[in-house]
């Protein structure tokens, strides 16, 4: 066996260490969310004691709705009667606005904190808006 051949051998098994040291060293980093400690919610779990604000929204046909912070309202369509825990904190001012799009009867909204209804607002004219600004 050459010189030459020798030199190819350690250079390939050189190259392939370096090549299973960089697959095992990318393989066992964290990754960049985890280093910096990013906390995903997708808002479908929250507490009563941290979230005390939840909105009723009752209405014949369909209807739509924003709610929650006045600077981050979220919306909502749907029908009948939901209730929707919203993200604000005890200190918060809240905000609810709905509109119906179709139906009759009464359109009427709740804002329940800590379970117990703090104010509430309704309509029966139409596709008329109802809402409701609390100041915590």
């Amino acid at each position: 066996m050459g010189i030459a051949r020798k030199i190819v051998i350690v250079l390939g098994i050189i190259v392939i260490a370096l090549l299973l040291f960089s697959f095992v060293f990318n393989n066992s980093q964290p990754s960049q969310n985890d280093t910096l400690n990013v906390i995903y919610d997708d808002g479908s779990h929250h507490q009563s004691s941290t979230y005390p604000f939840k909105a009723v929204i009752k209405g014949d046909g369909n209807w739509y709705a924003e709610m929650g912070n006045p600077d981050y309202l979220v919306s909502k369509s749907s029908s009948g009667t939901r209730t929707f825990s919203l993200d604000c904190a005890a200190w918060d001012d809240v905000e609810i606005k709905a509109q119906r799009y179709s139906g009759e009867g009464e359109l009427s909204i709740q804002l329940l904190r800590n379970g117990k209804v703090v104010a509430e607002n309704s309509t029966t004219n139409g596709t008329d808006s109802v809402s409701i600004y609390f100041d915590s």
